[in-house]
């Protein structure tokens, strides 16, 4: 499988040195295979995270304009455009989430103050949980069961 080239001079040395640096080229088998879609589909959940920011921005436009202005809103989010796309806003930004927090522990010190880092499963289980709890929260009081 042949890799496309990247730019001749992108990692040209500023001075000359005594040994030559090997030609820039894309990793092998970019971005099929590897950790390397993950990491793409990652970096694109900004996009959704930007796309929910304007639409609560939007919402809370809509709740300072009126009443008339907030049941066209609301009327408008029946569509099932509206719909599907919260549903992949739910689904990208739940995976968005637990990725993120997977990273975390890889990021820790060994040891915080004088005191050894806990195990990474203390880690996950921890944020993972907390993001649960929140989650049921956040349902439970826009489904009218709490407040």
């Amino acid at each position: 499988m042949m890799t496309r080239r990247a730019r001749v001079d992108s990692m040209k040395p500023s001075t000359p040195g005594p040994t030559r640096t090997a030609p820039p080229r894309m990793p092998d088998n970019f971005p099929g295979r590897g950790n390397y879609l993950g990491y793409i589909t990652f970096g694109l959940c900004g996009f959704v995270l930007y796309a929910v920011g304007f639409l609560m921005l939007r919402t809370i436009w809509a709740l300072g304009s009126g009443e008339r202005e907030w049941d066209r809103l609301i009327e408008g989010f029946q569509n099932p455009v509206y719909i599907l796309f919260h549903v992949f806003c739910v689904i990208s930004l739940t995976w968005f989430a637990l990725r993120f927090f997977g990273l975390f522990p890889k990021t820790q010190p060994p040891n915080i103050g004088r005191f050894k880092r806990p195990p990474d499963i203390f880690f996950l289980v921890a944020l993972n949980g907390g993001f649960l709890a929140v989650s049921l929260l956040v349902i439970a009081v826009l489904s009218g069961v709490l407040l």
